[in-house]
């Protein structure tokens, strides 16, 4: 019982003192953000405010395997774009929902507007080789669906902001 009540006395000691006695020191050192500008540690400016309302195009990578896309929901900005990686052991074609028409993003549909040469129609239009990366631009806000049309049960989204 003495032992007991001996850890509860000095455990309470601790929490008790431990808060109050703590030194707090201001970190002023620069970091980077991912766009490599300069920033305090708890700076709260935003890369717009930082930027005059101008931001930079971001390029992010979705990883199609024998699973499926990776991340399977994605959020970026308009104007980013989105590099579709197949690390798969078969054929991949990225396009937009639904299939097999793939027109929610373009409005218009696949034999409509494949080939696509102006790759503003988010859809590969041809099955990619394992080891093959393809890529997209969104410039159109809102939630957009998409599958592989290869292998059309595997689906994915991007939120554009």
């Amino acid at each position: 019982m003495l032992i007991i009540g001996l850890v509860v006395l000095v455990g309470g000691y601790f929490i008790f003192f431990a808060n109050s006695q703590v030194p707090v020191q201001e970190n002023n050192q620069q970091d980077s953000d991912s766009a490599g500008n300069s920033v305090l540690e708890g700076d709260t400016t935003t890369k717009d405010e930082m930027t005059g309302g101008n931001t930079t195009a971001q390029n992010h990578e979705v990883i199609f395997t024998d699973t499926g896309y990776a991340p399977a929901e994605l959020k970026i900005k308009a104007g980013d774009t989105v590099i579709f990686k197949n690390q798969s052991s078969s054929q991949s074609w990225t396009a937009s929902a639904m299939h097999p028409a793939h027109s929610v993003y373009s409005g218009t549909s696949l034999q409509s507007h494949c080939p696509d040469p102006e790759n503003n129609d988010f859809d590969q239009c041809q099955a990619g080789n394992p080891g093959t990366s393809w890529s997209f631009t969104f410039s159109k806000a809102g939630t957009w669906a998409y599958h592989n049309h290869v292998v059309a049960g595997k689906f994915g989204k991007i939120v554009v902001e």
